[in-house]
């Protein structure tokens, strides 16, 4: 009895800081629909590309030189607040915004110098030199963002992180589209600065009420604590740089192959396809993480944690994704534009990719919360690898299709790798019920996406749309039985 109400609290917390966090995500989803909208219809295909492009580009300027600061400041803000009170959290929080200070510097200063390289590998020529250059304070902006985000996951607060998400949406829409009208290609440069900048303010706003920014480069501290820090760091550093590279090479690839405009079709399909099931995950780095951390040495309640975070993951996603399978030829020229429906194939097949992204996301941050940055480096360059060759041959061979194939193909990989690694390294264990939901879940998502494969719409609603409401209503029960859903929400109603 007690091990039911412990895994239903567990169950309830997640879920809570995921409606949360989601549902201000809903909101930055709902704004970039209206967003892309414009950006498809006043840049096209050519300009999605090239908006793609730079930012892989100023991504991986920015993993390069961020030292993973944004990762391992997490780890250390959330211990010490835990540990040792506000006070000292306080002055951590001054550390860590100097070393920042410091990467986004160096971050701005390498962009520059390689943008050479990057115009040429990225366009096949040098005509973009310069406006790499220009680039180069969206990586420090981002940089700096990035820092004042981290602090706010470090000292749990959340509904700061969700403030400075949906203000950043909102300013992004609000620049993006006035000048994207006015001055359509030539608006890119100019709105990823403004936005980025836009989005360092807001950042530095939703923190400095509690953590007035200062900085202290010649301090004993910054050596002194900056050392720890950093050797945490680099590890994520390496994985970011690695993730960010392959992303480009992926890029650069098709660009090589077909030109800026089917680059444009891949972003808006992968776009489609994680970035509007994102609001799912948005929970993880910042309410799972730290619980996971402060739950390491115990292995029986870290399972625990890590089970009920997939099995949430697992009944939020899958509708979700039956659902938008079958919305796809109303949703993707409502997104964009009708031209755009060429990449339906590609983002049916890679639905798959974010269901075996909900199994193993939990699974992975084990090694971060064990500190072992060596472990976690070596899964994700295996990962990267894998992600950029089955990508590459998949769309050699198939295009924009094989393209789909090969991130469904890539996360199917991560998925074996990390529970096999994790297994004997961590001891994690599946518990029964969650593979049992994992197995009933995929089964029916298998089988809306074959409802939506090509079929009129007669079949895809009389044999589709079963499937999304057996899926929503197998989810519903479980979520309602693991955390008491309905009774909350009959408590919220009557207090109203």
């Amino acid at each position: 009895m007690a091990t039911d109400k412990k895994r239903s609290t567990i169950s309830s917390h997640i879920l809570k800081y995921t409606g949360l966090l989601g549902g201000v995500q809903a909101l930055y989803v709902l704004l970039s629909i209206v967003r892309n909208k414009f950006t498809a219809e006043l840049i096209g295909a050519v300009g999605l590309g090239l908006i793609d492009l730079y930012t892989r580009a100023t991504t991986l300027m920015g993993s390069l030189t961020s030292m993973g600061i944004n990762m391992s400041a997490v780890r250390q803000l959330s211990a010490i607040k835990a540990e040792k009170g506000d006070e000292e959290a306080k002055k951590y929080v001054g550390i860590v915004r100097s070393w920042v200070f410091v990467t986004a510097l160096l971050g701005a200063l390498a962009t520059i110098i390689a943008s050479p390289m990057l115009s040429l590998m990225l366009t096949k020529n040098y005509d973009h030199i310069l406006d790499f250059c220009l680039l180069a304070p969206v990586v420090a902006f981002t940089t700096i963002a990035s820092g004042e985000t981290a602090i706010l996951k470090g000292v749990h607060q959340l509904g700061r992180l969700a403030y400075v998400t949906a203000a950043g949406a909102i300013a992004l829409l609000c620049i993006a589209v006035p000048l994207y009208w006015i001055a359509g290609l030539g608006g890119i440069i100019p709105v990823l600065l403004l936005s980025t900048g836009a989005a360092m303010v807001i950042s530095l706003r939703a923190t400095h009420r509690h953590y007035p920014y200062r900085i202290n480069l010649f301090s004993p501290e910054f050596k002194a604590e900056g050392r720890r820090l950093l050797t945490m760091g680099m590890a994520f550093m390496a994985a970011g740089a690695v993730a960010s590279g392959a992303e480009m090479l992926v890029r650069a690839f098709i660009v090589q192959q077909s030109g800026l405009s089917e680059s444009g079709y891949y972003a808006a399909g992968f776009t489609i396809t994680v970035s509007y099931a994102r609001l799912v995950f948005m929970a993880m780095d910042a309410d799972y993480f730290p619980r996971l951390t402060a739950a390491h040495t115990n292995r029986r309640e870290s399972n625990n944690i890590a089970n009920r975070q997939i099995d949430i993951l697992v009944l939020l996603i899958a509708p979700f994704l039956i659902f938008f399978a079958l919305m796809l030829p109303i949703l993707v020229p409502l997104l964009y534009k009708a031209e755009f429906t060429i990449v339906i194939p590609m983002v049916l097949c890679a639905l798959f990719y974010m269901f075996f992204k909900a199994i193993y996301s939990p699974i992975a941050y084990y090694s971060l919360a064990h500190a072992n940055s060596r472990l976690f480096l070596t899964m994700e360059v295996a990962y990267n690898i894998v992600f950029v060759a089955a990508i590459c041959i998949g769309y050699h061979k198939w295009g924009l299709l094989g393209a789909g194939i090969g991130l469904s193909v890539a996360n199917l990989f991560d998925m074996l790798n990390v529970s096999i690694v994790y297994a004997w390294r961590y001891k994690f264990r599946f518990e029964w019920g969650t593979l049992q939901r994992i197995g009933i879940q995929f089964a029916l998502l298998t089988a809306g996406i074959a409802a939506s494969w090509h079929t009129p719409w007669a079949v895809r609603l009389t044999v589709g749309l079963p499937i999304f409401l057996l899926s929503a209503a197998y989810s519903w029960r479980l979520l309602q039985h693991e955390t008491q859903l309905t009774e909350k929400l009959r408590s919220m109603l009557h207090k109203k």
